[in-house]
């Protein structure tokens, strides 16, 4: 309960909550949500609001109760395009998930090339993650190679979040 107080009061998670969720949420279609925990269950009703469908999913099956009810997977981020159709989402929002889970560069291209598999084409990626435990996911070639940088909203393609220690990342999934 201390670190979902704590998460709440961080820079980066208010501007996720007051615009880039929202901004997301008016973009409607299918948007997966990376990794749950107490403080993001209400993340897929605010994704909701505008005839989007959320769906959420996490690798530990006790934080099932966080997600989206029956729109829930346990699955491993690295692996979801054995579970999910290619094309499937109009976005994915993978925020606080590298660094905390998907920790070495390896697991972090693979997740990356699951994601984009599951992404229609044009689909948008947002990627959050600390600048203190992860090298920028954007030097791998993957991504130049399969994803754009989509500065096709308020905040240009990527924030950066000094005093937190986190960037957002908006790629989209190249045609």
């Amino acid at each position: 309960v201390r670190n979902a107080r704590r998460v709440r009061r961080n820079p980066g998670r208010i501007l996720l909550v007051n615009e880039i969720l929202p901004a997301y949420a008016a973009l409607g279609g299918r948007i997966l949500w990376v990794g749950c925990r107490r403080y993001t269950k209400e993340y897929a009703s605010l994704l909701a609001r505008y005839s989007g469908e959320c769906w959420t999913t996490d690798i530990e099956i006790s934080h099932a109760r966080w997600g989206e009810a029956g729109r829930h997977f346990t699955w491993d981020l690295a692996c979801i395009d054995r579970l999910i159709a290619g094309g499937s989402f109009d976005s994915v929002l993978c925020n606080g998930v590298f660094g905390f889970g998907v920790d070495t560069r390896p697991s972090q291209l693979t997740a990356l090339k699951a994601m984009g598999s599951i992404l229609k084409p044009g689909g948008r990626l947002l990627l959050g993650w600390n600048t203190d435990r992860v090298e920028d996911p954007l030097t791998f070639d993957f991504v130049q190679s399969a994803f754009v940088a989509d500065a096709a909203n308020a905040w240009g393609a990527r924030i950066s979040i000094p005093e937190a220690a986190y960037v957002y990342d908006f790629l989209r999934r190249k045609e």
